[in-house]
């Protein structure tokens, strides 16, 4: 479970980072929105603002409920101010309006969740080249000599043929990442992030992705974005230590850099 990975007090280390933003919400809307009970209590006590609200106006409990998760709404019912368009502030009324809002009952979530997840493949098939099978064969022949270049620490070669590779086959998630990761280990950061987005765009629920990211925004020094992002990846795969090191890293990094810009800026007496 998350919560024995990232401790209360570590994350209370992290200070604004618990309310920092990406892609348009905090990590306590992410956890509502899966709905971990543990993950919630741990961003509450860590200084979590409830009242936050993400790029479409809605607070952590209206996420919360739009899901059906009720539990997530009983733990955020009590410190969350009211919300005027909630005709019934209650965890019962919070419910009922969301799910009426989104078209949801608790009982045809499943169903619609299925739904959404067929809509969203056809939509991504769409929007995706087609690959042909030759493409693919080149693909794999240019990433087979971009790792051999990677191994022996020839970076500048890796990008090149990694660059080949996502030529011929653009959907493959691995190409971009391998290449981001080359990107890195040449001190490139601006490049490395790119490639990580991309990356993440391509395969939005592969902790590997938000790790690539976080790794470049942190070489960027931007610190509380990059442990949003390890957090993100945490989210995706609670047991991966490698992702909760970084968090864990990043938070640090992030309060060692805050309070050197502090003593920078107080006056000299």
């Amino acid at each position: 479970m998350i919560s024995l990975t990232l401790t209360t007090g570590e994350m209370k280390t992290a200070g604004a980072v618990v309310n920092v933003t990406a892609g348009g919400a905090t990590p306590l809307h992410i956890a509502a929105d899966s709905g971990s009970p543990e993950v919630i209590n741990c961003l509450l006590h860590a200084g979590a603002n409830p009242d936050a609200t993400d790029e479409d106006g809605l607070k952590p409990i209206q996420v919360a409920a739009a899901r059906g998760n009720r539990i997530a709404v009983e733990l955020l019912f009590p410190v969350t101010s009211p919300i005027p368009d909630v005709p019934e502030w209650s965890i019962d009324g919070i419910l009922e309006h969301m799910q009426h809002e989104t078209g949801r009952t608790e009982d045809g979530n499943e169903g619609l969740k299925e739904l959404m997840k067929l809509k969203d493949v056809a939509l991504t098939k769409q929007d995706m080249p087609e690959v042909t099978a030759e493409a693919k064969k080149k693909a794999a022949e240019a990433k087979a000599r971009g790792d051999d270049a990677f191994r022996r620490k020839d970076f500048s070669t890796a990008v090149d043929a990694y660059t080949q590779a996502i030529d011929f086959d653009p959907t493959d998630a691995t190409l971009v990442s391998n290449r981001s990761l080359s990107w890195f280990r040449m001190g490139q950061a601006e490049q490395a992030l790119s490639d990580a987005k991309a990356c993440k765009a391509l395969r939005p629920d592969w902790p590997k992705a938000c790790y690539r990211e976080g790794a470049a925004l942190r070489l960027l020094q931007k610190f509380e974005e990059a442990a949003n992002s390890f957090y993100e990846g945490v989210m995706l795969d609670p047991e991966n230590m490698e992702l909760a090191t970084a968090f864990r890293e990043a938070v640090e990094a992030g309060r060692k850099f805050h309070n050197a810009q502090q003593q920078q800026q107080q006056p000299k007496s």
